[in-house]
């Protein structure tokens, strides 16, 4: 770059356990995070970190139950994996090696799945609750248009009253 912009973007980075997060309160802007663990956002807190606290709530809408899980299993089985296999593996087929055992109530247990609005907003809760203030709703199902609907008509106001 030979002009940098007036107000530098955040760097936020990623972390997983105590030495990324370290790295993220010495060297980044804001953290960055995939699980909504409480002791992620403290660590941060304690080495200094006052940047935005970002994390990816795993979603799948549809508008059946059955339908958000099967395409979150299609495309983002590796997601319940954990953070050593999201951040170490290599290219596509290790992904597929490492979620081959990835079943269809794993995805039930990681993602909030389906048209129900309650259950996202429990899922958006989890990790506002551990100190999360940026959120990004990664949806993994069928349909982003619809998603966006539903956000747009359900969902929106209810995370709103959330704080």
């Amino acid at each position: 770059m030979f002009d940098l912009p007036d107000q530098p973007p955040v760097i936020a980075v990623a972390a997983s356990g105590p030495a990324s997060v370290a790295i993220a309160a010495e060297l980044g802007d804001g953290l960055f995070a995939t699980e909504p663990k409480p002791d992620l956002v403290q660590a941060y807190q304690r080495g200094g970190g006052d940047g935005p606290r970002y994390a990816e709530v795993p979603m799948a809408w549809a508008p059946d139950e059955q339908q958000a899980v099967q395409a979150a299993w299609q495309t983002s089985r590796w997601a319940v994996t954990g953070w050593k296999v999201m951040s170490e593996l290599p290219n596509p087929v290790n992904f597929e090696a490492a979620s081959s055992t990835v079943t269809e109530d794993d995805i039930r247990q990681q993602f909030a799945v389906g048209p129900d609005p309650d259950v996202h907003v429990e899922a958006v809760r989890t990790y506002a609750d551990a100190g999360f203030d940026h959120l990004v709703l990664q949806n993994a199902g069928p349909d982003p248009d619809g998603f966006l609907d539903f956000y747009r008509d359900t969902l929106a106001d209810r995370l709103g009253a959330l704080g």
